[in-house]
């Protein structure tokens, strides 16, 4: 076994997330680490022990890891003075960032995201990796020489695991699960040297050295040789960019949970983005999503009670079952509420290997290659669904933008209610909404959630894009349909704070199974 301790000396993490230039990454991707110790290497002297010890490290696969959660800080914009200018080996004057204000030059716009991990240091595990004494002692060489991970100012510690040390992982790779990170394999190191480009720089800083110093033909001829090989562009490392991305699940009754409050369903989405088909918005939510459910159910064989939410007597069933959940585009400026994709969320319990074998026909072909599934509702429209891998999808395709975790949670589509209320809300507008909140806190009750210490109730959604609870005056939620000679409930848009941190999925009411009492953390404050 090989471990890895990285702790945050200043108690931040700075390092940008690479699909927003506003966020911060956290957890850090193992690429990150693995870049660390490759800069350290090529920095002091690219031993030639260290290269055997990390082209090793990169073809051992990605590692499990032990994170905690971390409270993002506030993104604040800083604007730098650009670099210097001019060039004195072709005679130009070199301009000092003080001298380009003076004159107008735009400073740089940066942002610098940072989070403060809840513990300060993480840990990389390769369980199955055996280390000679060799490699172990280069990759300790190596950790001595990092000073930081991600922005200058991340600085960190990196030292070798003992064995023994009592250390659990929180994150193991997967085929599904909340995160998705960048990790290395055979080969990489090849391209950050390339990336890198210390031959080149070095290079040019020597011509330029040897062009002062000559004079009359010789400094001629440095020059010309200067511009022949560089063709007036100053070498530079480059950013590399690391292609290759691993999903990771959270492993069960890891740290990183422990102080978080969930409901019935598990936070591992599995996310599918609509390929082709009609522009819809959130009010085919029930069609759409009930066409998926048909076709769910025609592709497992046997299908299992969590799957069908009924006994093998076809009886209901008494404990949780998969839900759909639509992912719409909202609680932004522009947000219209149209549908970018389908969730499914599985009830807690369910084992990894029990859902690929449910799910299998409907993901893969016969021969293992990712499947595309065609849904066909009536005269509303076909279309077709892939299960999402994008490294950057739009972020109603992030499984992280539908679990949280927040205290404080306002529904995208109506709760239905499970009981209805006495007082008619005409009439006794008051005592209408205490009953309608006791009937949330129930909601909340039942799949084990504590008690909001406060709800709000209303016609209109808190996140911006998402229509109204009610069809009217042209608009909004059509009611969830019911069976023959059975009332119509009502339904309604809620705000709900807690006395402590909620992960999601939250689906509240009775039709929580098929996309109604859809909620999204609201950072809002109260309307």
């Amino acid at each position: 076994m090989l471990a890895l301790g990285i702790r945050y000396l200043t108690g931040y993490a700075v390092a940008t997330d690479v699909s927003d230039r506003a966020k911060a990454e956290w957890p850090p991707h193992p690429a990150r680490m693995f870049m660390a110790l490759a800069a350290a290497h090529f920095e002091t002297g690219e031993h030639a022990d260290e290269r055997a010890a990390l082209e090793w490290l990169e073809r051992q696969g990605p590692p499990a890891m032990r994170v905690s959660l971390a409270d993002a800080r506030d993104v604040v914009s800083h604007f730098v003075p650009v670099n210097d200018s001019g060039d004195p080996v072709h005679g130009e004057k070199v301009m000092t960032p003080l001298q380009g204000i003076a004159l107008g030059r735009d400073r740089q716009h940066r942002l610098f995201p940072r989070v403060r991990p809840q513990d300060d240091t993480v840990y990389l595990f390769w369980p199955e990796a055996k280390v000679d004494e060799v490699r172990r002692a280069a990759l300790a060489r190596l950790c001595d020489k990092v000073i930081r991970v991600g922005h200058s100012s991340s600085l960190t510690q990196m030292w070798i695991v003992e064995e023994g040390a009592g250390v659990t992982a929180t994150l193991e790779p997967a085929h599904a699960g909340e995160h998705q990170m960048r990790t290395v394999t055979d080969g990489t190191l090849d391209y950050l040297k390339s990336a890198y480009n210390l031959e080149g720089i070095e290079a040019h800083a020597d011509l330029q050295v040897r062009i002062a110093a000559a004079k009359g033909k010789a400094k001629a001829a440095l020059r010309k040789e200067l511009t022949d090989r560089f063709s007036g562009i100053d070498p530079s490392s480059l950013r590399p960019t690391i292609s290759r991305w691993q999903v990771y699940r959270e492993v069960n009754g890891s740290a990183t949970r422990e102080a978080l409050t969930s409901g019935a369903f598990d936070r591992e989405l599995m996310v599918l983005s609509i390929d082709e088909g009609p522009v819809v918005g959130l009010e085919t939510t029930w069609n759409l999503l009930t066409a998926l459910r048909d076709t769910i159910l025609k592709t497992c064989d046997p299908a299992p009670e969590w799957v069908t939410g009924h006994r093998s007597d076809k009886s209901p069933s008494q404990q949780p079952h998969l839900a759909l959940l639509p992912l719409p585009f909202v609680s932004s400026q522009h947000a219209d509420g149209h549908l970018l994709g389908i969730a499914m969320a599985f009830p807690k319990g369910t084992e990894p290997r029990d859902r690929g074998r449910a799910l299998q026909k409907l993901l893969y072909e016969q021969d293992g290659q990712p499947r595309a599934i065609r849904l066909v509702r009536g005269s509303i429209g076909e279309w077709t669904l892939r299960r999402e891998t994008r490294e950057s999808p739009p972020r109603a395709l992030r499984p992280e933008s539908w679990t949280g975790p927040s205290d404080t949670w306002a529904t995208v589509t109506p709760i239905v209610l499970d009981r209805h209320p006495k007082s008619d809300r005409a009439k006794d507008l008051e005592r209408w909404s205490l009953e309608v909140a006791a009937v949330l806190a129930e909601s909340c009750q039942r799949q084990g959630l504590p008690t909001p210490v406060g709800i709000d109730i209303d016609k209109t959604c808190w996140h911006r894009g998402a229509p109204r609870a009610m069809t009217s005056h042209g608009g909004g939620f059509p009611l969830m349909p019911v069976r023959p000679g059975q009332s119509a409930r009502q339904q309604v848009h809620a705000w709900l704070r807690f006395d402590r941190q909620i992960e999601g999925p939250l689906l509240l009411g009775a039709g929580r199974y098929r996309g109604y009492g859809l909620c999204k953390a609201w950072t809002q404050g109260a309307r």
